[in-house]
């Protein structure tokens, strides 16, 4: 009422839209990387199929030698595992049920090697992401902070159970900190302008997208922006002849497009993340985790010789 009778307003120049905004979603961990590529039902075929077809080669193997090889199935077992993982193998077999059997498992392991690192470079190129916030309803499962400008607080003074939990919840910040801890520090939902918030989001990641904003269907409200001139300022019909006619050819919604285009493009020039210990961090932990079996087995052996050394004598 003050400004309305101080000021008297131009037409709306564009739209806006009040919604939340938060932290945009983080990459997920890549130590499973090795792992989620295939779904279970596929690993639990493949290690049923390499178990059953290294026993099937070694019980194949046992008979063309007549029982003149060990009966454990190890050396089997590791030989069918090195086809799979596209390394060399000795079975010499001599029948030619074996040698079809062979060259079955050899293609089988050529279309598994291949799938798998197809699949492994799509994984590395395309990084995965957590679950973002994207309704009133994750903002408020996720027990993220939220909040914003005071006089935002009183739209969420209704009957409706979510909005009343948001009114209560609702810390008041100003705008620019409620940003700030968004982008920055992640810990934090904000009602905010959709254009300030993006405006505001690419001066802090420089390029990068920190702030995630609700789509529109989940708008709090939309609202006309406006120019506000003094009372009775002559010009102001012109002004708004002037607004109407940008408007209505769309050069406000073009150059506002073309500023974030730009400085999105401006900013993120030369931006390469290198490869780091944190895309192959599945590896390391798995060959981390074999050679940790290994000195477990072989400080099994060494015990289980030593207690034969001991019965012995």
């Amino acid at each position: 009422r003050t400004i309305r009778k101080w000021f008297d307003p131009t037409v709306s120049y564009t739209q806006d839209e009040m919604t939340w905004c938060v932290p945009r979603a983080g990459q997920a961990s890549t130590w499973d990387n090795l792992v989620i590529i295939f779904q279970w039902s596929t690993w639990v075929a493949t290690i049923a199929s390499f178990i059953f077809i290294g026993l099937l080669f070694h019980y194949l193997h046992y008979r063309e030698l007549g029982g003149k090889v060990t009966k454990w199935p190890t050396n089997s077992l590791l030989m069918t595992f090195s086809m799979l993982l596209g390394w060399s193998a000795s079975f010499q077999p001599r029948t030619a049920t074996f040698r079809i059997l062979i060259f079955g498992w050899l293609c089988f392991s050529i279309n598994m090697g291949i799938s798998y690192e197809s699949f492994l470079r799509s994984f590395l190129m395309h990084p995965r992401f957590e679950k973002q916030i994207s309704s009133e309803r994750d903002l408020i499962q996720s027990g993220l902070a939220f909040g914003g400008r005071e006089i935002y607080r009183s739209y969420f003074e209704t009957n409706n159970a979510s909005s009343f939990y948001l009114y209560r919840k609702y810390n008041s910040t100003t705008f620019a900190e409620g940003i700030r801890r968004a982008a920055l520090e992640r810990n934090f939902g904000v009602v905010s302008s959709r254009r300030q918030a993006v405006y505001q989001d690419q001066e802090l990641g420089r390029g990068a997208p920190l702030i995630y904003c609700f789509p529109e269907s989940d708008n709090l409200y939309k609202y006309g922006v406006v120019l506000l001139a003094r009372k009775w300022f002559p010009m102001l019909e012109r002004f708004n002849n002037i607004i109407r006619s940008v408007s209505e050819n769309g050069l406000i919604e073009k150059w506002s497009e073309e500023l974030f285009i730009r400085r999105s493009s401006v900013e993120s020039t030369g931006i390469i993340v290198p490869l780091s210990i944190q895309h192959l961090l599945g590896a390391f932990m798995f060959i981390g985790f074999m050679y940790g079996a290994s000195i477990v087995v072989f400080l099994a052996e060494i015990a289980y010789g030593w207690f034969e050394r001991r019965k012995n004598t």
